[in-house]
């Protein structure tokens, strides 16, 4: 289920710069019950640049599903592609940029643990038959 999307260009909350990438939210909070935040795809052309910050609030994995992609944490740089998966931990401060040619990579953010131990349990409501 594909709740927003967009083609063109977007602006980030955080530090207004533009994201020129092609953008789907498949899932947003509460349609899982879970703890999970949103899972998003991800179309970046060669050069789009993504970012994780300890403002987002979350722990991430991100699946690279089509050409690479330069991760730069604190611990360095790697490459990753096709078929890779990086799990970004609460706090990170990461970047992703597409290098040589466009990629594509879904996203999964849940939030962390220190959040989620203090909320209630959620449990799906129950349909009568």
């Amino acid at each position: 289920m594909i709740i927003s999307t967009t083609a063109g260009a977007l602006r980030t909350a955080v530090d207004g710069t533009d994201i020129p990438a092609g953008w789907a939210c498949l899932v947003r909070r509460g349609m899982l019950h879970s703890e999970c935040e949103a899972v998003e795809h991800w179309a970046l052309p060669q050069g789009a640049v993504l970012t994780a910050t300890p403002r987002h609030g979350v722990e991430e994995a991100l699946l690279v599903l089509e050409g690479e992609v330069l991760l730069g944490a604190d611990s360095g740089e790697r490459v990753l592609r096709a078929g890779h998966l990086a799990l970004l931990p609460h706090g990170c401060r990461a970047r992703l940029r597409a290098e040589g040619g466009p990629a594509r990579l879904v996203t999964v953010r849940a939030l962390a643990a220190s959040v989620s131990d203090r909320l209630p349990p959620r449990v799906p409501e129950l349909l009568p038959s």
